[in-house]
Parts: structure tokens; C-alpha cells; sequence
């Protein structure tokens, strides 16, 4: 099975980004069973891009969703089978390893499959023994399907005749010889010399009787082999049958599918389908996998655990196919739902990163220092500074915990990372909404509150030029009725608040006025703990 993904909300933030990726180290050094891959749901924030390089720690990768791919349900390195082995090749394959189908390939890449409904079909059709003209054989894998030994002749030579029966009368059979036939026959000694005077190109003698030294000398001379097997002359003849190489049965229509390929997608035409299986290729057409009907009955999910959010809003797309093992949280109960019994870790501090480093103590885990690190970060960014309503007394013991542990005072650990970010703020209004936007139901209302910290939100909002015209179109482009956007001061302790939409619902919650669609709100750090719920109090007034 693949990695279990561990991952934050959308549009994440810097708690977000650290706590997974913490969260996948623990794992992989508690849980010997599994591989735990950090990933995340958006673009990385400049802190946390910032914090990273700091303490040398690749950035996780970024996943467009979790629906279930071909790689999740399909066979990885399937058998396969060469287009010149034989028939009886493949069938013995297909027996071996109980599949009904084989890949067919030539220098790696797919050229089709061979199955065991289309051999069925062609063995009870064919009641004749058909030759070798449109396709020739190898003398080695004539012999090799018969059981045969090749006593006379070249084993990479080819031959390309008629394949014949000797059971009829000498003089009626030599009528029906050409040059360049193989005949199978029993310990007939009139028949082998006759045969090879009339030309065959390869005696296959039955029942295990080794031709006379003469007619091992003519056929040498005439440059014909001679096969000798064990088997009658009927068994031989069916097996001579199946030496044609598989290409010749070769079915082109299979799907080929990719590995990042959604069995969503792929499914219907499956169903629709003459074939119960697909064919898994790279960019190349190189096999990497079979996936089959039953495969996408069984639907094996892609593993994944939740950090810093439990809504499926908030969610990568196609978490309702996911199977949620874990979730670690500090936000309200949400509607994430999971099939089996998850670890459901919850607490009402400041930081999931505080949870996560916790659990490092629960385990008997020590805290690496690049961990501690990108912890302490994500603590101090979620909190403010420690200085947010969210901030409990756990938060700031474990954020002193974790800054002794890589030898800082967290608050100017802390200004050194703001100040990164500050340097590194973008420009664009719509961009710093999205980086951090929360949505809320709000009475009828949708309502969206984004979020920045800076070091000085009066040049942040100067440096954005028209805050509320760029505001109005993202509302009305996202159907929000009102857009909210937090600059919050980590210095002055406090936000300005720019807003969109129904203002009105905001004034109302704040008791004041706004002045060109914005306001100085002292204290006002949390967007959970203190504006989200100011506007919903008002809301049932």
C-alpha cells in the first residue's frame, strides 16, 4: 500500500504546513508498519518558507487532491509476457500466477494483452494445426513447447512451412509435403528419410524414439532439424499448435491507463469494456500495472490524516473517498466523517503544533531540533507572539519548552519571522485574502474572514493601493455576502479590518463605524476566538 498522507487544511498557514510535516515525522518514528508523507493543500507562506530553510527541512509537496488513483487500486510490476514467447508460454503464466490476462510487451513498452478467454477460444475453434507461414518459430521454442529435444539442427534457426500429421500412407502423405514443412510423426522409418528427401525443414518425432544415425546424417545434409519428445503424436500436435509466438494472438484494444488516472474516470469504461482488466503505463508506454474489475469493486483508499482542520470544506477534494485514520485539531468539531473507528485528537489551545509537540512527550519521543524549530514557528504565528486570546498556558509552555530546545527567546524568534514575512508581503490585495481565508456560516449569510500578520498594517495596507474595490470583486467573484480582511499589527497589537459586501453585518458586530470600508480594532488578534464569533453573536440579535 502507499504512504498515509498527512496534510493541513486548504490555503494553508504556517500551524498548518509545520504540524504536518512534524506530525509525519513522530509517526515515522513510532510507527514501524507505515510511511507517513507530509503534504500540503496549497501554496507554501512566505514564514513558513522562511522558517524551513532555517532549520534546513524540505518543503512538503503539494497534492491536488486524495480521490483514489489507478496507482491506489491497482498490480504494481505485474507478469508479463515477451511478444515472441510462445502461446503455451503464456498460458503456463497465467496458470502460474492465477491471472486471466498477461501484458504483452516489446523493449518494455505495452503492445497489448493475451488472455486466457482468447486462447480458450481459438484452441476449441481450430480443429486443424495451423502452420507457421505468417508468423515463423524458433527451432528453441518448437522444442521447448513440445518438451522435445533438439537433436539435429541450428536452436535459433526459424522455420515457416505447414505443420503436418504423418498418419497416412506414405505414398498419399509425401503428396501433401513441401519444402520448408514440419511433420510431426512417430518411429516410422520409411516416413522420416522420405519426409526429409521431400524437403521438410523439421521432423518431430514422438513417443521419445530417437531417429536412426542415417536419418540424423540425411537430415543434417539437407539441413533439416530434428526434435525428438516424449509426447504421442495428438499431444504433440496440439502443443506444435501453441509454439506461434504470442504476438499473433495479440489483442490491441485493452485500455491503457495511467497511474494518476482516477478510477472515477476510468471506471465506466471499464464496465463498458469487452475486457475485465486495463493496462497501467508510464509516459513512455513502460508497464507499470494491471488494474481489473475487481480492483475498483475493492476500491482500496488512499490512507491520509488531518492536521489543523476537521471540515470537509476545508479539505483536500476528494476526502470523502480518503480513509481518515487521524485527526489532530484546535478548531471547532466539524463535519469530517470517517468508516472506521480514527484517533480523534481535539484540544481548545492556541496551535495545533502544541498538540503535536505533545504528543512527542506522550510518546517518549525527543523533539529534534529542526522540529522544535518549525513547532515553535507555527505556534508563535497561530498565537500572535503568544499574545492572541486563543493563547493558553499550555501554548506558552510549550512554546519556552521548545525554544530552549534550539537555544532562542521566542519573542524575538518570533519578530525575526514576522519581519521575514513582512519583507516578503505580497502586493496583491486578492492574494493575501486567499493565503489564509476561512469561510462561516453566519444566520444566511456566507461569510469569509482572511488573515495577515505584519509588523506594521498601516504600510501593508498603503502598499495594497484600492483594498476595497479589490475586496468587491473577490466577494462578488467568490458569492460571499460579506469579505473580511484581518491586517493584524503584531506590534501594536491589534487589526485593521477591511471589508466588503453587507458592512452593515460588521458594524453592527464591532458597534462601529467603517470609514472607506475599514477600521483600527485594538486587541482585535483572533479571527477565531474574537471577529468570527462577534459575527455571529450579532447575527441573532
Amino acid at each position: 500500500m502507499g504512504p498515509i498522507l498527512v496534510f493541513g487544511h486548504r490555503n494553508p498557514d504556517n500551524d498548518s504546513i509545520c504540524s504536518a510535516v512534524a506530525y509525519a515525522h513522530l509517526k515515522n518514528r513510532t510507527d514501524a508498519d507505515n510511511v507517513y508523507l507530509p503534504v500540503r493543500l496549497g501554496p507554501v507562506p512566505p514564514e513558513t518558507a522562511w522558517v524551513f530553510e532555517r532549520f534546513g527541512i524540505d518543503l512538503p509537496e503539494e497534492v491536488a487532491h486524495v480521490k483514489t488513483r489507478v496507482r491506489d487500486v491497482m498490480t504494481a510490476d505485474p507478469v508479463a509476457v515477451s511478444r515472441d514467447a510462445s502461446v503455451l508460454e503464456a498460458g503456463r503464466l497465467m496458470r502460474e500466477h492465477g491471472v486471466r490476462a498477461l501484458p504483452v510487451v516489446r523493449d518494455g513498452a505495452v503492445e497489448g494483452i493475451v488472455s486466457a478467454a482468447t486462447l480458450a477460444e481459438r484452441y476449441v475453434q481450430e480443429t486443424n494445426v495451423r502452420g507457421f507461414a505468417e508468423s515463423p518459430v524458433r527451432l528453441r521454442s518448437l522444442a521447448a513447447v513440445v518438451d522435445g529435444d533438439l537433436v539435429e539442427g541450428d536452436p535459433d534457426a526459424t522455420v515457416s512451412g505447414d505443420v503436418l500429421v504423418g498418419a497416412m500412407e506414405l505414398e498419399t502423405m509425401i503428396g501433401y509435403l513441401k519444402p520448408g514443412d514440419v511433420l510431426i510423426v512417430g518411429d516410422r522409418r520409411r516416413t522420416q528419410p522420405m519426409a526429409l528427401e521431400a524437403g521438410v525443414a523439421c521432423l518431430v518425432v514422438t513417443g521419445g524414439k530417437t531417429p536412426a544415425r542415417d536419418v540424423l546424417a540425411l537430415a543434417r545434409e539437407r539441413g533439416a532439424a530434428v526434435i525428438v519428445t516424449p509426447h504421442d503424436t495428438f499431444a504433440a500436435a496440439r502443443l506444435a499448435d501453441l509454439a506461434r509466438p504470442v504476438h499473433t494472438v495479440l489483442d490491441v484494444t485493452v485500455p491503457l491507463v495511467g497511474p494518476e488516472d482516477l478510477v472515477e474516470e476510468i471506471a465506466e469504461d471499464m464496465v463498458a469494456s469487452p475486457h475485465r482488466e486495463a493496462v497501467v503505463v508510464d509516459h513512455d508506454g513502460a508497464l507499470l500495472g494491471v488494474v481489473t474489475r475487481t480492483d475498483l469493486v475493492r476500491g482500496r483508499r488512499r490512507r491520509v490524516v488531518l492536521v489543523d482542520h476537521n471540515e470537509t470544506a476545508q479539505s483536500a477534494l476528494g476526502i470523502e473517498q480518503a480513509q481518515v485514520l487521524e485527526v489532530i485539531d484546535h478548531h471547532r468539531i466539524g463535519d469530517v466523517q470517517t468508516s472506521q473507528p480514527a484517533l480523534f485528537l481535539n484540544l481548545p489551545v492556541g496551535a495545533t503544533a502544541t498538540i503535536v509537540a505533545g504528543r512527542y512527550r506522550e510518546l517518549g519521543v525527543e523533539v529534534p531540533e529542526p522540529m522544535a524549530g518549525i513547532l515553535l514557528s507555527a505556534i508563535l504565528t497561530d498565537t500572535v507572539l503568544l499574545k492572541s486570546p486563543t493563547t493558553t498556558a499550555r501554548d506558552v509552555a510549550t512554546a519556552q519548552e521548545l525554544a530552549a530546545r534550539i537555544g532562542v527567546a521566542p519573542v524575538e524568534f518570533g519578530l525575526e519571522m514576522f519581519d521575514a514575512r513582512a519583507r516578503a508581503e505580497d502586493d496583491d490585495v486578492e492574494r493575501a485574502a486567499l493565503r489564509d481565508l476561512k469561510e462561516y456560516r453566519v444566520g444566511d449569510a456566507v461569510v469569509a474572514i482572511g488573515q495577515i500578520e505584519t509588523v506594521d498594517a498601516g504600510k501593508t495596507i498603503e502598499r495594497f493601493g484600492d483594498v476595497r474595490s479589490a475586496l468587491e470583486a473577490l466577494r462578488a467573484a467568490r458569492g460571499y455576502d460579506l469579505l473580511v480582511l484581518m491586517v493584524t499589527d503584531v506590534l501594536r497589537e491589534g487589526s485593521v479590518l477591511c471589508a466588503a459586501g453587507k458592512t452593515r453585518m460588521l458594524e453592527r458586530a464591532l458597534g462601529t463605524q467603517l470609514a472607506d470600508g475599514q477600521t483600527w480594532v485594538d486587541g482585535m488578534l483572533s479571527r477565531k476566538k474574537q471577529l468570527a464569533p462577534l459575527l455571529i453573536e450579532a447575527s441573532t440579535r
